[in-house]
């Protein structure tokens, strides 16, 4: 079988597909009257709401509350407690202080306050200097039983 008999395959049950779309499931007959068949009078005015429709729409059957014998019951996922967050080194602590009080003067200045200008220079030299710490405290190589990263 070649390329073109394939493709010629996959149309035709394409447009089988397509040709059924307006096609509905039958429902089994189970003898008794649904809860919208008795919500629907049988001597409908024509033009009403209550008018029963003349094509073959599918009827939606939704089940009583009462009609539902067992509880559902949904096992859910308990993690526990959530462990502490552990104490950040001084060094990192000291870097991430750095970063802060240079976005604090951003924003200071952003809104308009002045400030005098050894306080900007001091948010420059605190976000070099707490980017310098923070980056050199990242781990230099990776252990042995990382893996090659997320795992699904």
């Amino acid at each position: 079988m070649n390329e073109a008999d394939d493709r010629a395959a996959v149309d035709r049950a394409f447009a089988d597909l397509v040709a059924g779309f307006h096609k509905t499931a039958e429902r089994p007959d189970s003898g008794q009257p649904s809860d919208w068949d008795e919500a629907v009078p049988d001597s409908a005015a024509p033009g009403s709401v209550f008018e029963t429709p003349t094509t073959d729409a599918p009827q939606i059957d939704v089940p009583d509350a009462e009609e539902e014998s067992e509880p559902v019951h949904e096992e859910r996922y308990d993690p526990g407690p959530v462990a502490p967050l552990p104490r950040p080194s001084w060094p990192m602590l000291v870097g991430w202080i750095g970063i802060g009080y240079a976005l604090l003067t951003v924003l200071v200045g952003v809104f308009g306050f002045p400030l005098p200008r050894w306080a900007a220079w001091a948010g420059v030299i605190g976000f070099a200097g707490g980017l310098g710490l923070l980056l050199s405290r990242l781990p230099r190589h990776r252990p042995p039983d990382a893996g090659d990263g997320a795992v699904l």
